[in-house]
């Protein structure tokens, strides 16, 4: 009997024991792992509406990378930024005195606001509160019950958020995911997959046996393989990279040092594009993006190939490839300032910069976060594609807009069994516009899992995820999953049956922008224009042209824009294929600008030649006429042409819009309402034909028709006259870009 007794006793001392040793849950209405812009505002908005609010940050900052030297905001459309990610823009112009919205912030200033926020509304911020690596979430069926940490802490809390930028919560979860880029017939994407390769050098066999060298040291930077299928799908992911925080204020700077396993070689690269293309300042050779107090934000040191284990690798990986970057970085800049075989113009102008010693203070004045620009995305209730940010753009549960074009930086750099180096990944043009985003692509799939939100790693595909990858977008999703997790909270329902007016109706309320704003002349469209109508995109291109849609008006997508130079380098050429041969008025469209060319060379090529003209492409338009004529020519139905040429003595040229309006003859401009009675002087003529008032001219060339409608002859104006003696006598029409006058020969 005692010793039953014993054992009674011993058995309860056990129970009791596991009891007061067990981990205590803490308990929430809301925990969002990852305090990253999006979760601050996720958490803000949520704890607003009288939640319960934690945030698990990873590490010790919140913030994410807008914390963490990503000062240049990357937004497209301003229009389109409203709610919470316009209040914390606000502040930032607050902090520096001015009554705007400010884009371009320290790190430090921006940390500030955003514990300001959090503090505002008493949302509990628990730091170094990193997710188990192995069974790290509990779920009864499709819904999270609680979330174990690596130091053994347990979370419970009604609804989640992973607002990670690697989607570990939710891939953890059960969540569907994928990683890498769908191929272009997967989605009927024209950007999908990987892109067209590009030879970027040919190495010798010693050369070659040099980088075997240095692969041992540095295994991620050489990549030995061959060319695939362009278009076909795969698992890697775009470049990384830390964007470090410099200043030329010397009583704020800590120097560029040489970092551990440094090696001058493993720059040879960039040594060889510094040579080639004469960069002799800093700013040339990595974008340097201007900050308050004399500090710059820089971009574009990507590490191609080093990024791709990141997604999906160990928390132990990831702690490898981040410092791999860093040493990769802090080597680039001493590189760059130290070398004897970087031009001395270029190593004293690096010299003149050095890490802000006022950011990252606590971090070796370093970034907390790598810029991972793409890992996990979710494969949610509505999978965002291309096609939405043109073809499909609205939504029935719009909960807010995007805008950015679709941007991937490189993928794949790597030497072929030729020898050869070849790189990839930078996507082709996708056509876009402002464009709602779903409920549906921050949702699980209900079954997979019912209390989760996700508002980072959406559901898109990749080539959609290069527009919705930016900061301001991540902010918009998160005050809609804040508001989204009130309400499936309070109707105890899970998060996919929320109520879409009800969350519509809150997020206006709160000044969010659930639908795109049209401006006048931007995004016209071909059919809403008469005549034969070409876009930049049916244009055939060479030379170096970039995208925009900065300023309007334009048509469709976007415009292209190039640099002038004193010989042509770049060119658009618009092949004619007409319905039919005859007389036709040829326009174009260019958004205007005071740093456009103020003449823009222009070639109308028809059956009479090639015929120069000079657009004054800074020259506003008057709405909703933003069409300038050529003047009326005689063409093939096949052969004709329109050539818009960079060469110039300096300004902008636009390749945007063609249009030709045919014309049975010329009669409609012999008729008085079509003549400018008082352009033109003296009329009659005999020899010099001059033109009064040149202001009220867009372009200095000319052009002469018979009645009959034929080109008798262009010319381009010397101090605004024309010699005309060749001219048999008879009356004629001048045109002067969309003005015209008839006159008479004598």
């Amino acid at each position: 009997m005692r010793s039953l007794s014993i054992l009674y006793c011993f058995i309860a001392w056990l129970l009791l024991s596991s009891f007061v040793n067990a981990p205590k849950v803490l308990s929430y209405d809301l925990i969002v792992y990852g305090g990253t812009s999006s979760g601050v505002i996720a958490a803000y908005t949520a704890a607003k509406s009288g939640l319960n609010v934690a945030i698990l940050e990873p590490k010790a900052h919140v913030g994410g990378l807008t914390t963490s030297g990503l000062g240049h905001v990357d937004i497209g459309d301003i229009e389109t930024i409203g709610g919470y990610t316009k209040e914390f823009m606000r502040r930032a112009g607050l902090h520096y005195g001015v009554n705007r919205l400010y884009t371009d912030i320290e790190s430090h200033v921006s940390e500030g606001i955003f514990l300001e926020l959090l503090q505002e509304v008493n949302v509990d911020i628990l730091y170094n509160s990193l997710l188990k690596q192995q069974n790290g979430v509990i779920k009864q069926g499709a819904r999270i019950q609680k979330i174990i940490l690596e130091d053994g802490r347990e979370f419970a809390a009604k609804v989640f958020i992973d607002a990670t930028y690697e989607g570990d919560l939710m891939a953890k979860s059960g969540v569907s995911y994928v990683v890498g880029r769908e191929s272009i017939d997967r989605y009927s994407e024209s950007a999908a997959g990987i892109q067209n390769y590009k030879l970027a050098k040919r190495y010798t066999a010693e050369q070659i046996d040099e980088i075997k060298v240095l692969k041992t040291a540095f295994p991620l930077d050489y990549i030995f393989s061959n060319k695939e299928v362009v278009g076909a799908a795969d698992s890697r992911v775009q470049a990384y990279t830390y964007r470090l925080c410099v200043t030329t204020k010397k009583e704020n700077q800590v120097a560029f040092t040489k970092p551990v396993n440094y090696n001058p070689k493993r720059y040879n690269r960039v040594l060889e594009r510094i040579i080639k293309l004469q960069l002799l300042t800093f700013d040339k050779v990595i974008t340097l993006y201007p900050l308050p107090n004399e500090k710059f934000d820089l971009n574009h040191m990507d590490l191609v190939n080093a990024s791709w284990g990141y997604p999906e690798g160990t928390y132990e990986q990831r702690r490898y490839i981040e410092n791999y970057h860093k040493e990769y970085q802090q080597g680039m800049l001493y590189f760059l300032s130290q070398d004897v075989t970087v031009p001395e113009q270029l190593r004293n102008d690096v010299k003149r910069y050095g890490y802000a010693a006022d950011e990252f203070t606590d971090n070796g004045n370093w970034p907390y976060l790598l810029y991972t620009r793409e890992t996990r995305r979710m494969l949610g209730r509505t999978l965002m594609k291309q096609q939405d940010a043109w073809e499909t753009p609205f939504k029935s549960d719009a909960i807010g807009v995007g805008s950015y074009f679709m941007d991937c930086h490189g993928v794949q750099s790597f030497i072929t069994p030729e020898n050869e180096l070849w790189e990839e990944g930078e996507l082709k043009f996708a056509p876009y516009r402002p464009y709602e985003i779903p409920y549906g692509a921050i949702t699980p799939v209900q079954s997979e899992c019912d209390n989760l939100l996700v508002t980072v790693c959406l559901s898109a595909t990749h080539t959609i995820y290069g527009s919705l990858r930016m900061e301001p977008t991540y902010m918009i999703c998160g005050q809609a999953a804040g508001v989204a997790s009130s309400l499936a909270i309070s109707n105890n329902i899970p998060v996919q049956q929320v109520n879409i007016t009800q969350l519509q109706a809150q997020l206006t309320a709160q000044n969010q922008v659930l639908h795109p704003r049209q401006k006048d002349g931007y995004y016209i469209l071909k059919e809403s224009v008469s005549g034969i109508v070409m876009d930049n995109t049916d244009a055939a291109f060479t030379g170096s042209w970039s995208h925009s849609v900065a300023q309007g008006p334009f048509l469709m997508y976007s415009y292209q824009f190039a640099q002038q130079a004193s010989t042509e380098t770049a060119k658009a050429v618009y092949n004619l294929n007409l319905p039919e041969s005859g007389l036709y008025e040829v326009q174009i469209m260019y958004s205007p600008a005071s740093n456009r060319s103020k003449a823009a060379r222009v070639i109308v090529s028809d059956n009479q030649g090639a015929n120069e003209l000079f657009v004054d492409m800074s020259r506003p338009f008057t709405a909703p006429e933003y069409w300038f004529s050529l003047g009326i020519y005689n063409f093939p139905k096949t052969g004709g042409k329109v050539t818009i040429s960079n060469q110039g003595n300096g300004g902008i040229v636009i390749a945007d819009g063609v249009r030709l309006i045919k014309k049975s003859d010329i009669s409609s401009l012999m008729t008085p309402a079509s003549v400018n009675t008082s352009m033109i002087y003296p009329n009659p003529v005999d020899d010099t034909l001059c033109i009064s008032n040149q202001d009220e001219v867009l372009s200095k060339s000319v052009s002469v028709y018979n009645p009959s409608g034929q080109r008798v002859k262009t010319a381009v104006l010397a101090d605004n006259c024309i010699n005309v003696s060749d001219l048999t006598k008879g009356y004629y029409i001048l045109r002067v870009g969309d003005k015209k006058e008839k006159f008479l020969k004598n």
